[in-house]
């Protein structure tokens, strides 16, 4: 009768070269991952300044186009916004603006607690004594001319600069070479359309 052995069951582990070597791998991928993390919450922290600083820019500019374009007497409303600034909180809403720092508690003022982000709105008008920001050259506005010829009347350029100031309070200065790479800069128009409310006679 044949007897036949069972087969022998012999179990290959690790080396501990091989688990040296997939512990360096490892720590190697660990490492490179937690070099990424710093990068990507400064990625996410830009990204959410510029989506709030373009909010801040959107409420601006509904509130000008809301504005009439000239009053009976022939002047603009638009001019009282020149060189005015605005200050917003974390979210990007509205604390007061230069003009009415009064009437608000002083938190919400400039160089506040809740004073996070600072707007300012310059309209230069044509052929003016105003001018456009530092940031967009500071150059005189000769108006916009769509035909080669005289200056259009019915467009007027608004330049918004939007800046994150948490900090620096009143010591920020629009004008300041240190300040200028925190300042987004953006340029729309405001067209008059129609006739305004303001100039119809009762």
């Amino acid at each position: 009768m044949k007897m036949i052995s069972p087969k022998s069951s012999t179990q290959r582990a690790f080396s501990l070269i091989e688990v040296t070597i997939a512990m360096a791998i490892a720590a190697v991928a660990v490492v490179t991952l937690l070099g990424l993390v710093p990068q990507g919450m400064e990625t996410m922290r830009a990204a959410g300044d510029e989506a709030i600083q373009g909010r801040i820019h959107q409420q601006i500019l509904n509130e000008l186009q809301m504005t009439p374009f000239e009053d009976l007497s022939g002047k603009s409303p638009l001019d009282q916004y020149h060189n005015m600034e605005f200050y917003y909180d974390a979210q990007g809403e509205e604390l007061s603006d230069s003009t009415n720092q009064g009437s608000v508690s002083e938190e919400r003022k400039k160089g506040g607690f809740a004073h996070i982000y600072s707007a300012r709105v310059s309209i230069p008008s044509v052929g003016g004594s105003s001018q456009a920001p530092a940031s967009v050259g500071g150059s005189r506005f000769d108006g916009y001319s769509f035909d080669g010829g005289q200056a259009n009347t019915f467009v007027r350029p608004v330049i918004v600069e939007v800046a994150p100031v948490a900090g620096l309070g009143q010591n920020f200065d629009w004008e300041s070479d240190e300040y200028r790479n925190l300042i987004s800069t953006y340029q729309s128009v405001v067209v008059k359309m129609g006739q305004d409310y303001s100039s119809v006679a009762p």
